[in-house]
């Protein structure tokens, strides 16, 4: 049975991890793969996202020192060192993945990929049901862009579900802080010259709660570290 971490940072998530938390349970990822759970908490939550989280692991971290997703995943991986496991996954907390998706980028680690990501996009479906036209043109633009700087056609730049093989992400020297994190992931890939796939998943809007997505900010963000890894 394969080992798998899954890492998910939080920040006032309640509803979605409900969420996430019944799916796995109805899901057969966890018959699958010894599964294992990495939770890192923002210490600005103010709901019961962490006391959820605790229903899913006891690797539940508090974000203390730093905010933003991508210290998060930093925080996250410095823990999975101590203990790693064959393949990793980060996945947002709002539910707009399911564990179905999850599994679709694991059989694509399983057959050989370095690095996968979950597409929104590789359908002919065209803006996905509530998603904003604001945050679909956004993406697509630096989608775009990112398949430019690096040589590599990427149709969901800012997707929320990745997966790595245990010597790939051990490789990588994430250095992101915030919703860079993604723009960075791809640009290391191809400094790395690890085999980046994208495989096509569901996604729905997200479950309770706000987007913490700075629609202009966070894009120019994304923008200059597209150009800069």
């Amino acid at each position: 049975m394969g080992e798998v971490s899954i890492i998910i940072p939080v920040k006032d998530e309640e509803v979605g991890l409900e969420f996430l938390l019944d799916d796995y349970r109805s899901s057969s990822l966890k018959d699958l793969y010894n599964v294992t759970f990495i939770f890192v908490i923002d210490k600005r939550t103010s709901d019961s996202s962490k006391k959820i989280a605790s229903e899913f692991s006891e690797n539940v971290i508090d974000q203390e020192e730093t905010t933003g997703k991508g210290s998060a995943i930093r925080q996250a991986i410095e823990e999975w060192r101590k203990n790693p496991t064959q393949m990793i996954v980060f996945l947002d907390a709002d539910g707009s993945y399911s564990f179905d998706s999850v599994s679709k980028i694991l059989k694509a680690l399983e057959e050989g990929a370095d690095l996968v990501s979950g597409s929104r996009f590789l359908s002919d479906r065209g803006r996905p049901e509530g998603m904003s036209r604001l945050h679909n043109f956004g993406n697509r633009v630096l989608s775009t862009i990112s398949s430019v700087r690096n040589g590599r056609s990427i149709s969901d730049l800012c997707t929320g579900l990745w997966g790595f093989n245990s010597q790939s992400l051990m490789k990588m020297n994430v250095k992101s802080r915030g919703f860079d994190l993604e723009a960075e992931l791809a640009g290391i890939a191809r400094k790395l010259e690890l085999e980046h796939i994208e495989v096509q998943v569901d996604w729905s809007q997200r479950k309770g709660g706000s987007s913490k997505l700075r629609s202009l900010t966070d894009g120019f963000i994304i923008f200059l570290r597209i150009i800069r890894t």
